[in-house]
């Protein structure tokens, strides 16, 4: 389930008083006319199509994390994260029951780089390739903040607002 917050601040914050794991999310887009998504898969396991992603740590900001996380699982060295929503995650995993809270960035990614690649990061084995925005078949709920990257990209005449672009 996911539950959105008005504000970074005020997901910090519940972060902070429920003592709940804070996550950032990376969302690398290329491209303008069809606009592509960067995705991942486990090699050789199947944990599903994800995004890069991780947790923020002591002391971190979360722009910080999200630079860092993207940098540790695909190699880019990307910059300007742009901040879109953060967001309570609560789901039952095969294993365990697990609630954080997560902060969504937006990388724009450059045209030149591969159409795919495999980098290793804490022990895996990753191969990222380019999914279609609109129809990415992301697991994991990782495409809560989808929204939000399609109203950056593509900004209304009037801005959004905390419920949804």
């Amino acid at each position: 389930m996911v539950t959105f917050y008005p504000t970074q601040p005020v997901a910090r914050a519940d972060a902070a008083a429920r003592g709940l794991r804070e996550k950032v999310v990376c969302f690398v887009v290329r491209g303008e006319a069809s606009p592509e998504l960067l995705v991942f898969d486990h090699v050789p396991d199947d944990s599903g199509v994800q995004l890069p992603a991780g947790g923020v740590e002591p002391g971190e900001m979360p722009e910080q994390a999200a630079l860092r996380e993207l940098r540790e699982e695909s190699g880019l060295n990307l910059t300007g994260p742009e901040y879109l929503t953060s967001y309570l995650w609560e789901a039952q995993l095969p294993q365990r029951f697990t609630r954080q809270v997560c902060h969504a960035f937006l990388f724009r990614a450059p045209h030149d780089l591969p159409h795919t690649w495999e980098c290793d990061a804490d022990g895996e084995r990753f191969a990222f390739r380019w999914a279609l925005l609109h129809a990415p078949a992301l697991d994991w709920e990782m495409d809560a903040a989808l929204p939000w990257v399609c109203a950056a990209l593509h900004p209304a005449p009037s801005s959004a607002h905390a419920d949804g672009p």
